[in-house]
């Protein structure tokens, strides 16, 4: 943190920060005449009411005279900061009548307090605990620039000067009394000074975050647009070379080469709409926050994932499913859920080889569903473990029969799983195959009311 001792902000954004903290400066000026009148007003409540001896108290006809003189001029303070508050605007002229105000009070705040030492003991040196907390009350409430605290600082050391000898007559004390007086405003000033520093420094951090937030805004909305313009002006050439490549396909007279060709053109294509897919996926599931779950028979959705892998796969890997003898709920999206699952079958399908096999499995504890995925492969280093989950990872890796990825897949899965309310681990072990374990809250299905009934019975 720069310490602005006698500079001011930086010139970049400084007039936004003055109006910033003039701003700040008139609430605080409302708030503590308000506060600093009730308890004027308390202390001349309590003189009154208990008709307390004032003889016995030092310089008891100033005190009176100052705090009447206090209870006619908070007011004013308050009245105007009050006005200034509801008027507020950033014309430099209506900024300088408002700090005005604000060094006034801070002024008065440091006069009264140096009063109350002046009146508490016959030697103003031995008792400056009420001058030292009205200088620290300004220093740290307020906040001025290096000059509106040099002319209070100057101000207040001849005030000082020229009231102490109303109630110090000797010399000596008098030099000691004003040099005492010249250590405290030192220490005003350098506080002063060190909490405009630390607002100033606060303030342009968070102005700095607020502009960085809002190119991030704009940047996801234009990313937004952009990933809208890939859906649309993408999806139809692929779909149209994939037609022509199926029309092509069911010609009697092509030969195995020209089949070949075609074949690789299909491949090609449902590899860029399962990347184009994987971007929108990512781009809704940032700009969706919350899902619509429904409560859902686990068992009966995995079922039906694994039947409709076993009955289209391509890849000579086998996928056994273990569950649980009764029906487990859990609320689930279950387009969002399928997409979670897919991904992950996809992954392990990726990674095993020929004649392996996957198992996926559902249990329960308390009141977890756990959803385990299991390859037998050739697993995840131990340095890219940690990378897996990330958006366009860096351990993303081509499978064992050269399927490509993008490094979306699982970051996608994790960004669905926590929206789930859920949680997914990973566990490896290198050359022996990876373990994915989704972990969602469990749910209780209401029982029907046919149920009830045939139970009655």
């Amino acid at each position: 943190m720069r310490v602005h001792f006698f500079s001011r902000a930086d010139k970049q954004g400084r007039f936004a920060f003055y109006s910033n903290y003039v701003l700040q400066n008139l609430k605080t000026v409302r708030a503590i005449s308000l506060i600093y009148f009730i308890f004027t007003l308390i202390i001349r409540s309590i003189f009154a009411l208990y008709d307390l001896p004032g003889h016995n108290i030092s310089h008891i006809d100033d005190f009176n005279a100052a705090n009447w003189l206090s209870l006619f001029i908070i007011p004013v303070f308050y009245i105007l900061s009050w006005i200034l508050l509801k008027k507020f605007n950033q014309k430099s002229s209506f900024l300088s009548m408002a700090q005005l105000l604000t060094g006034l009070f801070a002024m008065f705040i440091i006069l009264s307090s140096m009063r109350a030492s002046f009146f508490a003991m016959y030697n103003p040196r031995n008792s400056l605990t009420m001058y030292l907390m009205g200088l620290i009350m300004v220093s740290v409430f307020f906040t001025l620039e290096y000059y509106e605290t040099i002319c209070i600082t100057i101000i207040t050391g001849l005030c000082f000067a020229i009231l102490l000898p109303l109630y110090q007559h000797k010399i000596n004390e008098l030099v000691l009394n004003n040099l005492a007086s010249l250590i405290l405003l030192v220490a005003f000033f350098s506080i002063s000074r060190y909490v405009f520093s630390y607002r100033a420094d606060n303030f342009f951090k968070l102005r700095s975050i607020e502009e960085k937030n809002l190119e991030i805004e704009t940047a996801s909305i234009i990313k937004n647009e952009i990933l809208g313009v890939v859906a649309h002006d993408l999806r139809n050439p692929l779909a149209i070379i994939k037609s022509a490549a199926s029309l092509m396909e069911m010609e009697d007279c092509i030969n195995e080469e020209v089949y070949n060709y075609i074949q690789m053109i299909n491949v090609s294509c449902d590899k860029a709409n399962a990347i184009i897919n994987d971007l929108i996926e990512t781009a809704q599931n940032e700009f969706h926050n919350e899902l619509e779950l429904l409560d859902t028979d686990i068992s009966e959705f995995l079922s039906s994932i694994v039947d409709e892998w076993n009955k289209n796969k391509k890849e000579p890997v086998g996928i056994n499913y273990y569950a649980e003898p009764h029906a487990i709920y859990a609320c689930i999206q279950r387009d969002k859920m399928q997409r979670v699952m897919d991904n992950l079958i996809s992954n392990a399908l990726k990674f095993s080889g020929e004649g392996d096999y996957i198992e996926l499995k559902l249990t329960e504890s308390d009141n977890v569903v756990f959803i385990i995925v299991r390859d037998f492969g050739i697993g995840i280093s131990e340095e890219n473990l940690p990378l897996i989950f990330e958006r366009f990872s860096k351990a993303r890796r081509n499978g064992l029969r050269g399927e490509s990825s993008v490094g979306l897949g699982l970051s996608i899965v994790r960004q669905i799983v926590k929206k789930h309310n859920g949680d997914i681990q990973v566990e490896r072990v290198e050359n022996d195959g990876t373990t994915f374990t989704i972990a969602l809250p469990k749910t209780i299905p209401a029982v029907p009311p046919s149920a009830l009934y045939a139970e009655k019975l």
